[in-house]
């Protein structure tokens, strides 16, 4: 056993060393994390369609504090259940995992709903590259007088 691991550090070892001369890559240029959610209420467009902009915006409250995704993108179920109860499911060939953003907030909701109300989430993360500040532009010269 101690063979075993002490040849895989000498290998993570030499893997890790830099060929002489070799120059260090240039780093990477800043950018910017987004996160987007996209919710379909068609689930819920029989209630009504103030029940399902509230519907929208309660499961974007509970999306707003991810700064990012597992694997850049993920879908999943919500449902809404009268009462206040959010319950989370992964969506087909989604991993049953959910973003621990979502799970930092309290899965309750306050649409007045008579019956369960099911939503499709997708989010996404996406790297925007964020430029370097250029410098400020100077004002025109002043002409003088009229």
């Amino acid at each position: 056993m101690r063979i075993a691991l002490a040849s895989l550090a000498l290998v993570t070892g030499c893997a890790s060393s830099a060929p002489p001369g070799s120059v260090a890559p240039a780093p990477p240029e800043p950018s910017a994390q987004l996160v987007n959610a996209v919710v379909l209420t068609n689930g819920c467009q029989s209630m009504g369609r103030q029940s399902a902009l509230l519907a929208e915006s309660a499961m974007n409250a509970l999306v707003d504090g991810c700064a990012s995704v597992p694997g850049g993108s993920m879908q999943f179920h919500a449902t809404l259940q009268p009462g206040g109860r959010i319950e989370i499911s992964a969506a087909p060939g989604q991993p049953e995992v959910v973003p621990i953003c979502i799970l930092k907030h309290a899965l309750v909701h306050r649409v007045p709903l008579r019956k369960p109300c099911p939503l499709d989430v997708k989010i996404e993360q996406t790297s925007v590259p964020m430029n370097a500040p250029s410098s400020p532009v100077s004002p025109p010269p002043d002409a003088g007088g009229r």
